[in-house]
């Protein structure tokens, strides 16, 4: 006795049908739809890309421009020395008299 009554009986109905042939297009739609879920795949992995790319360069920028803040490090006290340089004027850039 099998213990799936009803998946028996659908194989015997199906074993009683002629074989019916695939359709003449019938590989092609396949080959399509394969073709759209590798675009689906390539998309998802563009947008994962760039979305680490995008954390990693706004951590990195969050990075550079708290580090002068620190006003215990070497680092801060040049760079405040130099941003705070007049010689960087828009004047100063263009050798231009005043």
């Amino acid at each position: 006795m099998s213990d799936y009554p009803s998946l028996d009986a659908s194989l015997k109905q199906l074993a009683a049908h002629d074989i019916v042939h695939d359709p003449s297009d019938f590989m092609d739609g396949v080959w399509q739809r394969a073709g759209q879920l590798g675009e689906v795949a390539d998309r998802r992995r563009r947008a994962a890309l760039f979305c680490s790319l995008f954390v990693i360069g706004l951590g990195a920028g969050f990075g550079t421009t708290i580090m002068p803040y620190n006003q215990g490090s070497p680092a801060s006290s040049a760079y405040n020395d130099f941003a705070s340089n007049e010689h960087l004027s828009p004047a100063a850039l263009l050798h231009v008299g005043s």
